[in-house]
């Protein structure tokens, strides 16, 4: 974990804490926002594991409306059969993509599909589309969802932030807390290089090459393609793989 990373995990951990132990009688949905690569997903998965909550994950941005072809949130959510009896977490990434498109507020299908989340949101059961082609219904009021997006980087921290980004006041209505992840540092993923796990991995398999010369080679790498990339902490994996395959 990220120094940037400690504030935004204590929140989580309380949230996730309050509706467990209250067995989701609170249902504290929110909204997670932040750049790219700061984290959003890897966190709330890493506390969900820590405190033994279900957590699965939907991308919002692949989603299709009911009745069309494609990954309906009826489908995406069927995971949801093997946790119903017990508090889950169902995290939905790329959430602002229902609601921007190039930066414009989209109709149609995404909008249906803005509805289908809502009636999930106020249901006690979900419909789930099973394997054979029959809807069933699902317990989904011991769920927590977090909306989760980077809002092409807008800084988003409150509810009036989010309807200006173009969410609807139904959502901020059933949804009414707002946290966000703050970017990692350069500094910061220089000083967790030589901890990565990625790179040990190379290691071991690559016993040529100097541990010492490596991390000196890596850091000039992320020093300098840091001042252009937009993909935060991910940077760091990809530099370790292109530093290993630069000879092929």
């Amino acid at each position: 974990m990220f120094p940037e990373q400690h504030k935004i995990t204590k929140q989580i951990t309380h949230l996730l804490s309050t509706a467990q132990k209250s067995e989701c009688q609170i249902r504290p949905h929110f909204f997670l926002t932040g750049p790219s690569g700061s984290g959003k997903s890897f966190l709330v998965n890493q506390v969900a594991e820590e405190m033994n909550i279900p957590f699965f994950e939907i991308n919002a941005a692949q989603l299709t409306a009911e009745g069309l072809s494609g990954n309906s949130l009826s489908k995406a959510m069927r995971p949801l059969r093997q946790h119903w009896n017990q508090p889950n977490i169902i995290f939905v990434d790329e959430f602002d993509k229902l609601f921007q498109r190039n930066g414009e507020d989209t109709q149609n299908f995404r909008s249906d599909v803005q509805d289908e989340f809502l009636r999930v949101l106020e249901s006690k059961y979900a419909s789930i589309f099973t394997d054979y082609g029959k809807y069933e219904q699902v317990r989904c009021d011991n769920t927590v969802f977090v909306f989760a997006g980077a809002f092409s980087d807008q800084k988003i921290r409150t509810l009036d932030d989010l309807r200006d980004a173009g969410i609807r006041n139904e959502f901020v209505g059933r949804v009414p807390l707002v946290f966000w992840t703050d970017p990692v540092h350069l500094d910061s993923m220089l000083a967790a290089l030589p901890n990565l796990k990625l790179l040990d991995d190379y290691l071991k398999i690559n016993p040529g090459v100097i541990r010492a010369r490596a991390i000196k080679e890596l850091s000039q790498l992320l020093r300098a393609e840091a001042k252009t990339s937009t993909i935060g902490v991910r940077l760091m994996n990809s530099v370790v793989h292109r530093y290993f395959m630069k000879d092929l």
